[in-house]
């Protein structure tokens, strides 16, 4: 409970990250609800955190988990805005759904995991579709590939999203960072 009650004066990255470490999900639903019904409400109100005409950035890549304070704020600080995480622990993971009705349960579940677009997978045509899909659905202004370092397969796939975006006219950027701290003024 105390990640809970911490969240309200914390950054939305902050809560995302924090969310997949509540067991109990009842109760991450209700701080998600809750924080979506807060943000909508400022929103409504006027109170905006991102200026009019922000550059709209979707990162891809590698789990952001560590790594999304330096390089979300980096974004942040001047002027973009993060509209879409298409990552191990962003929209990538959350986006198939279970076959409920089906009538082999563990074959529905295994599909669904087989459905999720990650690098590990060859070929990889359903990151590629869920990357186009994105970049229109949430008009994507440029793409930021996070590639931690000593995580190959998505080294090895950032050529394939290179071309893929690049071929879109959208601009697009590799980030090779790790867990420290260290590069943050370069990032």
């Amino acid at each position: 409970h105390w990640m809970v009650h911490s969240f309200p004066t914390r950054r939305s990255s902050d809560l995302l990250e924090g969310a997949g470490f509540i067991f109990d999900r009842q109760e991450t639903i209700d701080l998600l609800a809750g924080f979506q019904e807060s943000a909508v409400e400022k929103y409504q109100s006027g109170l905006r955190p991102v200026r009019e005409g922000a550059k709209r950035i979707l990162m891809t890549g590698c789990p952001m988990g560590g790594v999304l304070d330096k390089t979300v704020k980096a974004v942040e600080d001047r002027g973009g805005v993060v509209v879409c995480f298409e990552n191990c622990t962003g929209i990538k993971a959350a986006a198939p759904r279970v076959d409920t009705d089906a009538d082999d349960i563990v074959r529905a579940v295994a599909a669904r995991y087989l459905e999720i677009g990650c690098s590990v997978m060859t070929p990889n045509s359903r990151r590629m579709e869920m990357l186009t899909d994105l970049v229109n659905e949430y008009q994507v202004d440029g793409v930021i590939e996070v590639d931690l370092q000593a995580c190959t397969p998505y080294a090895v796939e950032s050529h394939s999203v290179r071309k893929l975006i690049g071929d879109s006219g959208i601009p697009y950027m590799v980030l090779e960072t790790d867990y420290g701290k260290a590069d943050s003024g370069q990032i």
